[in-house]
Formats: C-alpha cells, structure tokens, sequence
C-alpha cells in the first residue's frame, strides 16, 4: 500500500512539474513585440539638414536595442549624432542604444537624432526595423527579455558653427584662407579638439582664441595663372564624452590671378523663364544664366550649375548666356547656383535660386 501511494505522489509531482514548464513556455511564446518611428526634419538648409526620431516600443518591454533604415538618396550622409551609437554603410543606417536607454518598456519612447548632409534630394526613409520587427504601428508575437538598467545620464554632442570661411567666399592664391568656427557642448562637459578638412583630407587642427572660438589657416595650391578651383571646406569637433559633431560642408574658390594685368571677375544672374520658381507636378525647367564681363576684350569661357554643393552641369563658349535644362521631381526643393569664369581666371557666383514641386 505504502509503494502505491508513494507512486501515485511521485505521477502527480510530475504531473504538477510537466504542468509549470508548459506554462511557462506559453507565458514566453505569448511576449509580444511592436514599433512605432517618428522621423522629423525639423531645419533644412542647402546640404544639410537637422533630424529628430521618436522611437516608440509598442511590445513588451526591452533591454537593448537598434534601429536600422536606409536613406533613399546615395548622397544622404550622417555627419552629426547622438543618444546612440550610430553606424552607415552605404545606405544602410543604424543606431544602438546607449547605457542609459536600453531599456524600452510598454510604449516607452527613446528619442534619438542627427544631423546629416545632401546635395540632391533628401527624402525620407521609407521603413524602420528595431531589433529586426518592422515598425509598422502593430504587435507581433516575439520573445523579449525584460530587465532594468541604471538611471539615465544624458549625452550631449558638440554643436559647430561656422565664421569664417563665409559660403561661396573666393580667395585669391597664394593668400591664406582663415577657418573659424565656435564649437559648443552642454551638461557640463567641454570641447576637447577642433579640426578642418579640405576635400576630406584634415588641414589644420583648431585653436581656441576667445569664448567658444576655434581658429586656423590654410594655404591652398596655387594653380596655373587665370585659373580657379573650387574646394570643399567641412569643420569638427570632439568632446570629452567621445561625442563628435560636424558644421555643414562649405564651398570656397581659390583663383590664381593672370600672371599681368588687373582681371575683374565676372557676374552672372539666374533665372527662370518667366520668373516661375513653384510647381505643381513634377516637370522639366529650363534655367538661365546671363553673364557679363567688364574687361575689354574678356570673355566668359565656362559656366557651372550647381544644386547645393555638388556641381551637376558645365557649359562652355556660349558668350554671355547659358542655359541649363534639369528634371524637378515632386515633393522636393532645389537650391541652384551658377558658377561663370572667363579667360583670366575671374569667377562670378550668381544668385541661390530656389525651385519647388508639389
């Protein structure tokens, strides 16, 4: 009797036993995962722009996490981040949480951000995934662990700004070009370096004069007489958080002067048949650049058609009137300038001239 009843309590113990994992294996295939992003440009400007994302965890909560979408244009570039660890390649984009965010309860939010750069669109991203869920507003079943984290310490990136040199500024050669930006950066922490690139490569790094003031020189080539080359100017700054952040590229000319005589540089003014400038479907416009040159006997020679920083178009011998045809898609602004350059080296930049679609 007494290994009868003693079986029957060892059956029921198993029982009881097989009992709790299968509810807990439910309890676990039953977690639930969702997202929600909110992606904001909040400022614009010619090759540049300011973004804010709202990430909105609409599952169970999470420890860790990371973010990944895919910039629609080729030339859309981060240049400025934080409140994550952010990564591109290509297109590809993502952004890792921090210490202080890992953790994203039910409909807790984690606001992140960057500022990046464009030339000739800058859509939005279409799709966002986090932790490999798409964020589509739903809930998905999944499983995810739930742990705490320490409170939040806030991180603060360096905030960069330009003085000098200023945007489509001409220098003569050999002449120094002087750099000057003010770098900055809250929660009590301190800028610990400043730097200058030219076309990528780093010139000179930053001295900090007065305030938040960084400053150097940089000597560009000189060319051959009459001749002028434009360069790409971009500005950093580190902080004693790691947290670097970058100014909008800026574009300067460097003209070396004909080797006799005083040249005058010639003007140019763009425009638009009609003067029409906003659009309601998507559609071909042609733009048109006059130029004209003081010096007797000088000629304009070449005219390029920039859209932002990057150079789209040239032209060349075509006297004192250029034109340009280019497709505007919808839902976008473009930024034009015109570059013209006669015979002796002279450079005259036109009017920005700002076209839209809707």
């Amino acid at each position: 009797m007494r290994k009868s009843l003693l079986a029957v309590v060892m059956a029921a113990a198993v029982a009881v036993t097989g009992m709790v994992a299968v509810v807990a294996q439910s309890s676990a295939a039953n977690a639930a995962a969702g997202c929600r992003v909110n992606y904001v440009v909040n400022s614009q400007w010619t090759g540049g722009f300011s973004t804010d994302i709202a990430i909105t965890n609409l599952g169970d909560p999470v420890d860790g996490w990371t973010l990944r979408f895919a910039f629609p244009a080729v030339d859309q570039q981060l240049a400025q981040t934080w409140s994550a660890t952010w990564s591109q390649s290509g297109q590809q984009v993502s952004a890792t949480n921090l210490g202080w965010n890992a953790a994203l309860g039910t409909n807790g939010t984690a606001n992140i951000g960057f500022v990046g750069t464009w030339f000739g669109n800058n859509p939005a991203p279409r799709s966002f995934t986090l932790n490999g869920v798409a964020c589509s507003g739903g809930v998905l079943p999944s499983v995810t662990p739930t742990q705490t984290t320490p409170p939040p310490v806030a991180d603060y990136p360096a905030i960069v700004t330009w003085l000098s040199p200023a945007a489509g500024a001409i220098y003569p050669a050999p002449g120094p070009v002087p750099l000057a930006v003010t770098a900055t950066v809250g929660g009590g922490h301190h800028i610990t370096s400043a730097s200058f690139r030219v076309n990528g490569v780093v010139v000179a790094q930053g001295v900090r004069t007065t305030g938040d003031r960084y400053e150097a020189q940089w000597t560009p080539p000189a060319g051959e007489p009459g001749t002028s080359t434009t360069f790409v100017l971009a500005a950093s700054a580190g902080t004693d958080q790691s947290l670097s952040g970058g100014a909008p590229p800026r574009l300067v000319t460097v003209v070396t002067p004909a080797s006799t005589g005083t040249n005058q540089p010639p003007t140019v003014a763009l425009s638009t048949p009609g003067g029409q400038t906003y659009f309601l479907e998507p559609t071909t416009v042609t733009l048109v650049a006059d130029a004209t040159d003081t010096d007797s006997g000088d000629v304009v020679s070449r005219a390029e058609l920039y859209l932002g920083a990057t150079r789209v178009a040239t032209a060349t011998n075509s006297g004192q009137r250029y034109q340009f045809e280019v497709d505007l898609a919808a839902g976008t602004s473009y930024t034009f300038t015109v570059r013209v350059y006669d015979s002796h080296g002279g450079v005259g930049i036109s009017n920005p001239l700002s076209l839209s679609v809707h």
